[in-house]
């Protein structure tokens, strides 16, 4: 619905009959053979991720699930001594070193969260995006 400012209707006591956009064909014309068109699907429906596409976004969403898993591990205060605390930890450290000190905080495990949340949503947003244009 337009909003038309400044115009008035005409204001007409005769009907016009619209035209048709396209003419209406009769069975005179062939139409009584009715044909389907199998269309294909849209692109975004039919392209599959191949190997290489696939890879990357496992990549990006094992990044993310490593900070994830080391947040909550922080979170709910794992022991560091144990081996696989330590490591899933050392893995978050390492992937997260470049989103070290963006956000500083007086409360360390409170910058840990901000960095970390930070450095997993810009993994996945790149993998996705990486993947998606391998994947064409």
């Amino acid at each position: 619905m337009a909003l038309h400012i400044g115009r008035r209707r005409r204001e007409t006591t005769e009907t016009t009959p619209r035209r048709p956009l396209w003419p209406r064909r009769t069975a005179a014309d062939g139409a009584s053979k009715t044909t389907v068109v199998q269309r294909k699907p849209r692109r975004w429906r039919r392209s599959r991720h191949n190997p290489v596409s696939t890879m990357i976004l496992s990549a990006g969403w094992a990044a993310a699930a490593i900070l994830a898993l080391g947040m909550l591990l922080t979170w709910g205060d794992a022991n560091p001594g144990n081996t696989l605390v330590d490591a899933v930890l050392d893995a978050g450290r390492w992937l997260a070193t470049p989103f070290h000190d963006v956000f500083t905080r007086s409360d360390p495990d409170e910058q840990l969260y901000i960095n970390w949340t930070l450095a997993g949503v810009v993994y996945y947003v790149l993998a996705r995006a990486l993947s998606w244009m391998t994947r064409f």
